[in-house]
């Protein structure tokens, strides 16, 4: 029938070859390569925390992927594909037995994992973009997410959170009634054979009740535990190889709250999926992002790839496009708002606008500035824009549905906005939905600024001002600038901060983060920056507080940026100009800094009652900071602000705010402990066994590394009684009367009753005393210790004004160079030495 045909199937072919879906995609979040040709980001149909959302530009094809393994469950490890359908306790991320549902999520093909441990080899199969996590950072105490594909040989499989047991006394392990071998308690302690330990334990038929072994004993049990608990507690999966198998089969996986993790068989902990079974071509996903048929998604991408679509009846015969009045809703509504806002801008250049343009140009803005960020005027009439509307075809209801106009008292329809400068909202797209408009005049009874309603096209938690601007340089900055109105985000755009958005008629929240993060790509592995500003004010402090509760959404730093004299960005460049604007945003402060000031400034910190109730109330703040490794920098930077507090004493009340340290429960999640398996205790266990064992081989190496680097405290005092001696390089006696002087120099009573175990436990040196091997031990320690010194100082840099503090910011950016490079060529030692 004429007027109501279809679009031809040549057409919709074309628009499929010309639509470039990664193009199509990216207008919505940021994407980034992901091998193979795929592209990979955050999907935008669920919430997430790793990008599960594929798209394939060479097959125009996107989908989002899930999971599968086997399950540790309250009831026992079950298989996977049996939980299904159900919802059961799984053990947490945060060692926590929490309800969790298992879905299916289609057949997909799998990769093989393959993990070691003590040993012992598993086969695990998942999908390429499954989560796991890994084990990083000092000591390896924290951890970062990745997916199967990424994972790479040699990394270490996160556990749960199991915590550490108590040591029992090795005299409880040996036959009851009589006397005991040493070496079978310790055999038995560790789950190995006897001929195994001798190397722990040199007398075989030692009894360690005896008062001749008691000595021996806390050494012993210390060595022996630390390597049990890497044993039994199966912490240390390491990851062998990761390649695609070929199986091709059904997959489950959980959805867990809170921690968006679950373990699975043997302790290993692994991401669920946030899979949403969304996928499909560019067509359907236009339809699923925008809510349009299939024709209005043809046509919306024809019109973006200029083509002239033709339409045909059911026989083939050629016909005319849809009646206008009976396209899709959404296409009709944006086709409104576009008009309307068309309107407005006409408006603006009227007799009746003045106020509208004295209110721009007040703030700086000219008649250009004006025409690029669309900005109108709504006439003094009841219903101008609906007589102007109505005369271009548009129905009544569609005037009220689009938020453009509504009803009067006498049932007569009249529009929404009067008298006000308006400014046209649009979405990522581009699309105008909205509109927000500001009071001018004295007489005008409603509020300073009226936004449209809620529509099916504006959605006010969801809505940002400027979004459609500034998406490309967010994604392209890994920076998103946040400010509290249209002239703030105006004035930020004309200064050149062109990443600024601001939300519409509602504080800034929940899905106003999900829209950033999809395009600043935000997961753990993965940082960009984030910075509100906020009036100096007392209700900008209070939107400051308001924001710290959501701040935990990103994983991206976080930074707040307020004007010493109180100005908003628009303000502040009627002021002083676009650089001003510019400096305001470099001057960023870190959220948790500004948050803590600002809770402090409300207490008497002169007196010990001030002082105390302000690292009750600041505490609990600083344990809601996401990133660990900067916990121990704030906890030093608020004893310094609250005065006369121990830094010691904040991490205390933070590890009790968090259960961290605090004694583990038979119920609760326990407290993981360190093992020589982690990386940086086993080299520093190595370098003070060289030191004991061989100081005229260690020598200047080892004591050029202070005491202060080590991360084990037992093995910081003996380094710190080594120096005391006078530094292994200067020691004239070996033996045990090197010995003797390094334990009479040990002020640590823990480290002085390893002393012995440590110089008789063999170096893993391949040949004795094996000098190469020494070196590369304490060239790997220099390199830690350096690596952590460059962490610390780029943690610094972060939080540093390069405008304000110019100088010291270059000297601290030579002193990274500096260092990074010490760091490259102490790892080449290392590996020398082990070569």
């Amino acid at each position: 029938m004429a007027g109501r045909g279809r679009i031809r199937a040549a057409d919709i072919a074309l628009v499929r070859e010309r639509s470039r879906i990664d193009e199509v995609v990216g207008e919505h979040l940021q994407l980034k390569r992901a091998g193979g040709g795929s592209l990979k980001g955050l999907c935008p149909f669920h919430d997430e925390k790793s990008p599960s959302f594929h798209v394939t530009p060479a097959r125009n094809l996107f989908h989002c992927l899930a999971g599968e393994t086997g399950v540790l469950t309250q009831d026992g490890v079950v298989p996977i594909a049996g939980l299904a359908g159900r919802t059961v306790r799984v053990l947490g991320g945060d060692g926590r037995w929490v309800a969790a549902p298992f879905r299916s999520y289609g057949v997909q093909r799998l990769m093989r994992i393959v993990v070691t441990r003590n040993g012992r080899e598993k086969e695990l199969f998942a999908t390429d973009e499954h989560r796991w996590f890994v084990l990083s950072g000092p000591g390896r105490q924290g951890r970062r997410e990745t997916v199967t594909r990424d994972l790479l040989p040699g990394d270490r499989l996160a556990s749960s959170v199991t915590g550490a047991r108590p040591v029992p006394p090795v005299a409880a392990l040996t036959p009851a009634g009589g006397p005991g071998s040493t070496r079978r308690a310790v055999a038995t302690l560790l789950g190995r054979k006897e001929a195994e330990v001798a190397r722990w334990v040199p007398e075989p038929r030692a009894d360690l009740r005896s008062p001749t072994a008691s000595a021996l004993e806390p050494a012993l049990l210390r060595t022996a535990w630390e390597h049990s608990e890497a044993r039994h507690r199966g912490r240390s999966w390491v990851v062998r190889s990761v390649e695609w198998s070929d199986r091709v089969e059904e997959v489950y996986c959980a959805e867990v709250p809170g921690t968006h993790a679950f373990t699975l068989e043997d302790g290993i902990l692994t991401g669920n999926c946030f899979g949403c079974g969304a996928g499909g071509d560019v067509i359907s996903f236009v339809q699923q992002i925008d809510h349009l048929s299939f024709t209005e998604a043809v046509e919306r991408l024809a019109a973006r790839a200029n083509i002239d679509l033709k339409y045909e009846d059911d026989g083939g015969r050629p016909t005319g496009a849809p009646d206008r009045a009976q396209a899709g809703q959404r296409a009709r509504l944006v086709a409104a708002n576009t008009a309307a806002a068309e309107f407005y801008a006409e408006q603006l250049r009227s007799p009746e606008a003045a106020p509208a343009r004295q209110f721009l140009a007040d703030r700086g803005f000219d008649r250009q500035v004006a025409v690029d960020f669309g900005c109108g005027f709504a006439p003094a009439g009841w219903d101008a824009l609906t007589r102007h509307l109505r005369g271009r075809g548009y129905g009544q209801q569609e005037l009220v549905t689009a938020g453009l106009a509504k009803e009067s008292s006498r049932g007569t329809l009249i529009d929404r906005f009067h008298r006000r400068l308006v400014w046209p909202i649009r979405d990522i797209t581009g699309d105008v939905i909205g509109f927000g408009a500001r009071k001018l005049m004295d007489d005008d009874p409603g509020p300073k600024y009226l936004n449209t309603p809620e529509t099916p096209l504006y959605k006010k938690s969801t809505v940002l001002y400027g979004i459609e601007r500034a998406k490309r340089d967010i994604a392209k900055r890994h920076q998103a600038v946040v400010v509290e109105g249209y002239t703030d985000v105006m004035a930020c755009h004309l200064a050149g901060v062109t990443t600024a958005v601001a939300s519409c008629g509602t504080a800034f929240g929940a899905e106003h983060i999900g829209v950033l993060r999809r395009l600043l790509m935000d997961q753990d592995e993965f940082r960009g920056e984030v910075v509100y500003t906020f009036d100096g004010d007392a209700a900008g402090q209070a939107a400051a507080m308001r924001t710290f509760k959501e701040d935990q959404r990103f994983v991206a730093q976080t930074f707040v940026a307020v004007e010493p004299d109180g100005r908003d960005p628009c303000e502040l460049r009627q002021a002083h100009g676009d650089a001003a604007v510019r400096d305001l945003v470099a001057r960023r402060t870190p959220l948790i800094e500004f948050v803590l000031r600002t809770t402090l400034a409300d207490y008497d910190l002169d007196t010990v009652e001030g002082r105390v109730a302000a690292l009750d109330r600041t505490a609990p703040l600083l344990a809601q900071v996401k990133d660990h490794a900067l916990r121990p920098a704030y906890a030093r930077r608020l004893a310094g602000l609250i005065g006369d507090t121990d830094e010691a004493e904040v991490l205390e009340r933070v590890r009790r705010v968090t259960g961290e340290g605090r004694a583990p429960s038979r119920s609760g999640p326990r407290v993981p402990k360190r093992t020589p398996d982690d990386a940086a205790i086993a080299v520093e266990r190595e370098a003070v066994k060289a030191a004991l064992q061989v100081p005229e081989i260690a020598g200047p190496s080892f004591d050029a590394v202070p005491p202060e680097s080590y991360t084990d405290p037992d093995y910081a005092a003996v380094a710190a009684a080594v120096a005391r001696t006078g530094g292994a390089a200067a020691a004239r006696v070996t033996g045990p009367e090197w010995l003797d002087l390094v334990a009479a120099h040990c002020d640590r009573e823990t480290a002085r009753a390893m002393l012995t175990a440590l110089a008789v436990e063999p170096l893993r040196s391949v040949g004795e005393a094996d000098a190469g091997y020494v070196s590369a031990v304490l060239a790997r320690l220099q390199e830690m210790a350096t690596v952590r010194q460059v962490t610390a100082l780029k943690a610094r840099l972060q939080r540093m004004n390069p405008v304000e503090q110019g100088d010291e910011y270059m000297r601290a950016f030579s002193r990274l160079m500096a260092l990074e490079q010490e760091a490259i060529s102490l790892r080449q030692r290392a590996i020398g030495g082990l070569a």
